[in-house]
């Protein structure tokens, strides 16, 4: 039976323990925990030999995840066979086994209400849910504080099997019963409301209230999820780089972020200054309590007053819906113009690591309608590529509402070229080794295992390549796996994170920078940062033949196309860079010239310029 098939269990219906009792079962609760911590420090011979004395009949085998039989005796000491298994982290093994375990407690005596408390007490000490979820199906009777918990534990698990597959109202009915005394469904309860209620159609706009508020024409507050210097990612690289450059074409740029963040740094000040542009953080290090809903209440109150302190003429969100939600607000409170800065498609990079069902659920179906609500409702939307604009006039944004700023890069970068020869020498890079690779953010849909394979390509028909990825990212595990499956871990360096002036230098000492992004809907529509940047120094490029790579690449002819997915076809135009380095010039050249026409930041910046005086915000 599946997780998510199996019966939630009900509310606590057992009535509360008498006083000694509660008081047995807490020194029961105690003597468990302690017992659990002294099982793990075990070796595992020792775990079996343990093992053998509780279950004379013989255990399950490690790893068969098979009852030793339904209708073999129970184990000599069930409560302390149990607890072994749970400390060796047997899991399938003890669910498998859980009738026979479980046997002597479903004796409606003294005794096996006893038996009962023990193996409530290992379960709720051993704190694992699938297990828990069994058992409890053999389990009846039990204390209140015992059913609250471990039922508790369960609809928890269930929860938020249902949120991941974007089941939002059932994940809220599975808590719903623990809310008053599991403390864990409480706060799950509390968040999945706020989610659901900052979802879906926009909500009616706050009353203008402006009396006294004189807007100072130039003035832009940006509206963002997190920035540099405590996150660094595409995202917040160009935030910054689009309030510098906005400062430099005299305009008078600050950066508020959304409430909360930075959430894993305590003692962060409310107001910085980050190269001569105002950062200002809402409640830094602080969880709200509310879920997402109250968050975004607390950041309308915030960004308010910090506007009428900044008195800013246009405010600018940047994705997500969070952040355009309390601009959209604040901007109807104040009589401001709202920009909406469409950079990505939240919805489509959760989908493309997402269980399938999450593929039109109740979550994916709200979150696709706020921000398309976003987008009709902005003064101007602001996007990165002709694919991604396709998409936001899809959702039903005017036309003519919409405006291009690529990514870009900043013009220095087209004049001097980064220490990639010292970058090389650090790593063990040969002068005659022919790298490739990306520095990126190390994501499923980035297509870095479909590298590593055209690199094991490319060696086995003698090409020297060696593979550099330089970023972090939840796939990097799946990238060293897959590495080390190919054989080929000598040919590759994987540093992971590095400095901003690294990941430059990383860039320069590529002689051919890969995108081998994989065909799935956030990759057709959007357009990344990184290979612009390796364009700019004049490093070519090859990426999946997707239509935001394509736009991005002038159209297919500053790099070459491959098929997604494709390890041959991707080797085949590497080998083909290989030996020929006339062709390596052509692209370096193409390249340089498409970010030299279209992507450097004085040039965005002269985009925004001209759409913040269209609004009558300049």
């Amino acid at each position: 039976m599946s997780d998510t098939s199996s019966p939630t269990f009900g509310p606590p219906a057992a009535a509360p323990s008498p006083p000694r009792a509660a008081l047995l079962d807490g020194l029961r609760d105690a003597a468990a925990r302690a017992a659990l911590r002294w099982a793990r420090s075990l070796s595992e011979d020792a775990r079996a030999s343990a093992l053998s004395t509780t279950d004379p009949h013989g255990p399950p085998a490690d790893g068969a995840g098979k009852p030793s039989g339904a209708d073999a005796p129970p184990p000599r000491f069930p409560a302390a066979h149990l607890l072994l298994l749970a400390a060796g982290e047997r899991i399938d093994d003890a669910r498998g086994d859980m009738p026979r375990i479980a046997r002597p407690a479903a004796e409606e005596t003294p005794r096996g209400r006893r038996a009962a408390r023990r193996l409530a007490s290992v379960l709720a000490a051993a704190e694992r849910p699938r297990l828990t979820e069994v058992a409890l199906r053999h389990l009846s009777g039990l204390p209140e504080h015992y059913t609250a918990s471990l039922g508790g534990a369960v609809a928890a698990r269930k929860a938020r099997l249902m949120f991941e597959q974007g089941r939002l109202s059932d994940a809220i009915a599975a808590v719903e019963p623990y809310t008053g005394g599991h403390e864990v469904c409480a706060r799950m309860h509390d968040r999945l409301l706020g989610e659901r209620r900052a979802l879906g159609p926009l909500p009616e706009p706050p009353a203008r209230d402006d009396a006294g508020f004189e807007p100072v024409p130039g003035r832009v507050l940006h509206v963002v999820s997190n920035a540099l210097p405590y996150t660094g990612a595409g995202y917040t690289v160009r935030t910054h780089r689009i309030v510098t450059a906005q400062k430099d074409a005299g305009l008078e740029p600050s950066v508020v972020t959304f409430p909360g963040w930075p959430l894993d740094r305590p003692g962060v000040e409310e107001t910085e200054e980050l190269d001569g542009v105002g950062h200002h953080r809402l409640h830094p290090g602080v969880e709200l309590p509310g879920g997402l809903a109250a968050q975004i209440e607390a950041g309308v109150e915030g960004v308010s007053a910090l506007a009428r302190r900044l008195r800013p003429s246009v405010l600018h969100a940047a994705t997500d819906h969070r952040n355009g939600s309390i601009a959209a607000a604040v901007a109807a409170r104040l009589g401001l113009p709202f920009v909406y800065e469409v950079r990505g498609f939240r919805e489509e990079s959760w989908l493309s690591g997402a269980v399938p069902q999450a593929q039109g659920s109740e979550r994916h179906r709200a979150v696709v309608e706020r921000e398309s609500a976003l987008m009709r409702t902005a003064d101007a939307v602001v996007t990165l590529s002709e694919t991604m604009r396709e998409e936001i006039v899809a959702r039903g944004a005017a036309p003519g509402r919409i405006v291009l700023a690529p990514n870009a890069v900043e013009p220095s970068l087209l004049d001097a070229r980064p220490d990639g020869a010292g970058f090389r020498r650090e790593h063990g890079l040969e002068d005659g080794d022919f790298v490739v690779g990306s520095v990126s953010s190390v994501v499923g849909y980035e297509g870095f295992t479909v590298l590593a394979e055209a690199v094991a390509l490319l060696r086995g028909r003698g090409v020297p390549a060696r593979m550099l990825l330089v970023g972090d990212g939840e796939a990097l595990g799946g990238v060293r796996a897959a590495v080390r499956r190919l054989g080929i871990g000598e040919a590759c360096v994987l540093p992971g994170r590095v400095d901003p002036s690294d990941a430059l230098r990383a860039h320069a000492a590529l002689d051919a920078f890969a995108a081998p992004r994989a065909d799935e809907r956030v990759c057709r529509l959007v357009t990344p940062l990184k290979p612009v940047e390796a364009m700019a120094l004049g490093t070519p490029v090859v990426a999946s033949d997707l239509p935001a790579l394509r736009e991005l690449l002038g159209g297919g002819e500053a790099g070459l196309m491959v098929a997604p997915g494709d390890a041959e076809a991707l080797a085949d135009a590497l080998e083909r860079l290989h030996g020929d380095p006339g062709l390596r010039s052509e692209l370096a050249a193409a390249g340089r010239e498409e970010v030299t026409a279209h992507r450097t930041w004085p040039r965005v910046a002269e985009v925004y310029r001209g759409l913040y005086a269209r609004l009558g915000a300049v």
